[in-house]
């Protein structure tokens, strides 16, 4: 039987109490619908606004075949991502490493089945819909309005086990919009109450909470959060996406969720101003002092590694240089980095030296050979002394500096990247069940990552990996 997690009944928090955070322009923008339901053929929406006295707009298109345009819970995922991608450590990638249990387990719903068919619809839908943010974007490094163009949802990569549907065991690696991972890694973010959100029986509450707490801040003074919003109503509803704009109809939509969020101390009034076609909303909001600050987002990014940083200081552009460490994998990159070093210390004239160290990580054909360069390069360049072999105190250094950097990252993100490192070298050999298992050992701190991640790309140097396979379907299997 499934056991349904209640909803605990939790005031606010002071600002001031805040750790949790959430990009700041999809937060403002709402870019999900609040609505729970909405019929099959509701796959548009266009909002404009005027923003520093320019005309913007935003505007979403979503397939039919996925429901709509993202809608109810798919609010609760979108934010849960971005809240995950930054407990991540903010990579570079832009990617999620998650399970469909932990997202169900962070959302504060049941693991069941419907839930389940749910996320999945969800995710279908924000990896679906595309949106068009036209000099609405804030570039907040550059203090301007931009126009973009993305899903917010750009890849999707699940393994359920055989299955077409969601379940316990579905792992998921989820890559953010590009402009939703440079907002956040470049730390344009608005606290969230996530306590409070999940505390929140339905969600329409919780849509138009997220909503309402956006506007709240001034994009020029992120640190300000207002006690009092002043909206038309018809803009306001053409905001929050509803589909019915007659005021009274608009009202009667919200009352559920403003009952809920004044019975909770969110909100201390709600009322309406001015005749019909002008009518004004007003929310007084009664969580804080006006005097409380707003948290500072103290976050941790995670670096780049070592071996992308020196192809980085070696000219290669940073997304080919985490391009080629990702597909390549670190060991061989530094064996390329050294092959490469010992050309140039040798004197060989590159034209372009940028071109050749990338033509040397890609070589498949043994055209740039270690120690020795390959006779061609040799014939070309007969004075180039032969590469001097790496001590011993060099090899220990970057390969300290390397774990360093890994034990840096938090502890998901370890995880995560140990258990890509072992799909890479053996997961031809594992089921998911093993996989599985040594996630969860991983977790519950059983199973230390960094010896898994070094562990296999040792096995793998001393031609061990099948017995290193079958060490791990020995003791992880959790099928």
């Amino acid at each position: 039987m499934t056991k349904v997690r209640r909803k605990s009944t939790v005031a606010p928090q002071l600002f001031s109490e805040i750790d949790r955070f959430d990009e700041a322009n999809s937060a403002r923008l709402g870019l999900i619908c609040v609505q729970e339901r909405i019929p099959e053929d509701y796959t548009r929406w266009d909002i404009e606004y005027n923003i520093d006295g320019r005309d913007a707009k935003l505007t979403c298109i979503s397939p039919s075949e996925y429901g709509g345009v993202p809608h109810g819970l798919d609010g609760d995922f979108a934010t849960l991502l971005n809240v995950l991608y930054l407990e991540q450590g903010a990579p570079e990638s832009g990617e999620v490493h998650t399970t469909a249990y932990q997202l169900l387990q962070k959302a504060g719903f049941p693991d069941s089945g419907q839930y389940y068919q749910s996320l999945q619809e969800a995710l279908d839908r924000l990896k679906g819909a595309t949106y068009t943010a036209s000099e609405s974007w804030r570039d907040n490094k550059r203090k301007r309005w931009t126009t973009v163009k993305f899903n917010i949802i750009e890849q999707i990569d699940s393994d359920t086990e055989g299955s077409t549907g969601f379940g316990v065991g579905t792992t998921l690696k989820i890559r953010l919009a590009r402009p939703v991972v440079q907002s956040i890694r470049e730390r344009y973010l608005k606290p969230l109450d996530m306590t409070f959100v999940m505390s929140l029986k339905r969600s329409l509450t919780r849509s138009l909470y997220r909503m309402l707490d956006a506007h709240r801040y001034d994009p020029a003074t992120p640190q300000e959060p207002a006690d009092m919003l002043r909206l038309p109503l018809l803009q306001w509803a053409r905001e929050c996406k509803l589909l019915e704009t007659v005021p009274a109809r608009v009202k009667r939509n919200l009352e559920g969720a403003h009952t809920e969020l004044l019975e909770r101390g969110y909100l201390r009034s709600v009322t309406y101003e001015g005749s019909r076609a002008t009518t004004m909303i007003v929310y007084e909001f009664g969580d804080l002092p006006t005097t409380t600050p707003a948290p500072e987002p103290m976050i941790e990014v995670v670096p780049d590694s070592p071996v992308t940083e020196e192809l980085r200081r070696r000219g290669v552009v940073h997304p080919v240089a985490r391009k080629l460490v990702a597909e390549y994998g670190e060991n061989h990159v530094t064996v390329r980095l050294e092959i490469f070093a010992a050309m140039i210390a040798g004197g060989y004239k590159a034209r372009n030296p940028t071109a050749l160290l990338v033509d040397i990580i890609k070589d498949q054909e043994g055209k740039y050979a270690a120690p020795a360069l390959s006779p061609a390069l040799e014939v070309a360049r007969p004075r180039v002394k032969p590469r001097p072999e790496p001590s011993e105190e060099d090899s220990r250094t970057l390969s300290q500096q390397m774990d360093a950097a890994f034990r840096a990252l938090p502890p998901s993100e370890q995880a995560a990247r140990a258990v890509a490192n072992v799909k890479r070298f053996v997961g031809k050999e594992l089921r998911e069940g093993h996989v599985r298992g040594l996630l969860r050992a991983l977790q519950a701190g059983e199973l230390d990552a960094l010896e898994l991640h070094n562990g296999v790309t040792r096995a793998a140097s001393e031609l061990r990996l099948p017995e290193f396979a079958e060490a791990l379907r020995a003791a992880y299997d959790d099928t």
